[in-house]
């Protein structure tokens, strides 16, 4: 009997593995009956036993196809595996994240299917208390007013990207306050604090151009004209140097001086790639080094700071924060 208990729990590893693996290898045409011999170390006959155990007691789904002598295996379409309370949880929240976001349109829709996916057989809900959770988590995020709108015209822009046609945009400008017909050969998205930004060759300026697509009031698709993407472009490395969004292709090198009372944020936490530590100051202040371009977004950030940081290098940045606070100053003045 020991022996027999032994080889039933080998056997159910082994199935439990055979599905994480059939589920790594859905998205690639899925895994023949040989190849999952040869990486399990049995005989096909017992794969294909392992395989009707899996469809008709584990109830996963299982799309079989023949190729010749050849059997691929596959998890079918809409199949959601098991996760453990951890992961699901990761999941849930993650999406209560977005709430207020472009990606909000389906939210609730999503997060109801997903709940009751995840939750549904594996785990007791007064135990999980998912509302409880919920109401236990609040997040702190700028929303936007009209999250439903966005998401669809996103909806757009993603599908564009995928399928790698020019769109036209009408967009509001920032700087000059007015809106402009725009046709965009979308290369990609970016996300800065739950903020979309469309990436792409504006064919009125023939440069790359990036638009916040919260500003974006509305796309046309033009599915029939497609465009070829770029051989030598990534955003990896187009937003390399940028300190936001921007990429003006002026990088500069930036020393800033963090007082002691923040000094400990620069060395928790990586505001970007470029960031060092040239020199730890007595008293607990510190000077870090950035490799940047886009510093028009540098200056809000340093702003925040107040008298907390000092710009020592560029001494034109270092005028400009000067500049700016005398700006700031002005409006604070008595009488004003």
């Amino acid at each position: 009997m020991p022996g027999k208990v032994k080889k039933d729990a080998s056997r159910g590893l082994r199935l439990n593995m055979i599905v994480d693996w059939l589920n790594k290898k859905t998205p690639y045409g899925g895994v023949t009956v040989k190849e999952l011999a040869e990486k399990f170390e049995v005989s096909e006959r017992q794969v294909y036993r392992d395989l009707n155990t899996i469809e008709n007691y584990l109830r996963v789904p299982l799309v079989r196809q023949e190729n010749g002598k050849a059997v691929r295996v596959r998890i079918e379409s809409g199949y959601l595996p098991s996760l453990s309370p951890e992961k699901a949880t990761v999941i849930f929240l993650s999406l209560l994240q977005q709430k207020g976001s472009a990606l909000s349109g389906h939210l609730n829709e999503i997060k109801d299917a997903l709940v009751s996916t995840l939750f549904k057989y594996h785990y007791d809900p007064k135990e999980l208390a998912v509302e409880k959770l919920q109401k236990r988590i609040h997040i702190v995020e700028e929303t936007l007013a009209e999250p439903e709108k966005v998401g669809g015209l996103f909806a757009v822009l993603v599908q564009s990207i995928k399928d790698s046609h020019r769109v036209k945009i009408w967009y509001y400008t920032t700087h000059s306050g007015e809106e402009t017909e725009r046709v965009v050969e979308p290369y990609g998205l970016i996300c800065k604090h739950q903020n979309w930004y469309l990436v792409g060759r504006c064919r009125k300026r023939n440069d790359i151009r990036v638009f916040r697509v919260d500003q974006i009031k509305d796309v046309f698709p033009y599915t029939g004209e497609h465009f070829e993407y770029p051989a030598d472009f990534t955003l990896t490395g187009y937003m390399a140097s940028s300190w936001g969004v921007i990429n003006d292709g002026k990088v500069c090198r930036v020393v800033i001086k963090f007082d002691k009372r923040i000094a400990h944020r620069v060395r928790n936490v990586l505001y970007h790639p470029s960031q060092k530590i040239e020199e730890e100051l007595p008293g607990g202040s510190a000077v870090v080094s950035f490799e940047v371009c886009g510093l028009a977004e540098m200056t809000g950030w340093l702003l925040q700071w107040g008298d907390m940081v000092e710009v020592l290098e560029p001494q034109w940045l270092r005028e400009e924060m000067r500049a700016m606070a005398e700006r700031v100053a002005r409006v604070y003045r008595p009488g004003q």
